[in-house]
């Protein structure tokens, strides 16, 4: 997994408000026709119902979070349906538990110490 690319993609503030929202799951009835009632997942035009951009926007940024591994994209009629890709979220979570907190030296400030990989 490409650790770095996902903290960039998600280091938009864009992109980390879209990456909430499909966290957060849709809200009742706000979703398009193209998504099942209950299912976890949003189409570009619920998007643009909820954040202040116009709907290119939100595509692009879309398309960094899928290009980053952390979303998928499927095609529904007209509609391009976006839901979080679980494996890459479930280790991704387990990547960033893995932080803690060391010293470079014994009266250093703490540092982040990150995982190999």
């Amino acid at each position: 997994m490409d650790w770095a690319t996902i903290f960039r993609a998600l280091g938009h503030p864009h992109r980390l408000a879209l990456f909430r929202q499909l966290l957060e799951g849709p809200g009742e009835g706000s979703c398009c026709e193209a998504v099942a009632p209950g299912e976890n997942a949003c189409c570009v035009v619920d998007f643009t119902r909820r954040l202040p951009l116009a709907q290119s926007t939100i595509s692009h940024h879309l398309q960094v979070l899928v290009a980053a591994g952390l979303v998928t994209v499927e095609s529904r009629g007209p509609y391009s349906v976006y839901r979080l890709h679980e494996p890459t979220l479930e280790a991704f979570k387990a990547y960033v538990a893995q932080l803690r907190s060391c010293r470079t030296s014994a009266s250093g400030p703490p540092v982040a110490c990150w995982p190999e990989g």
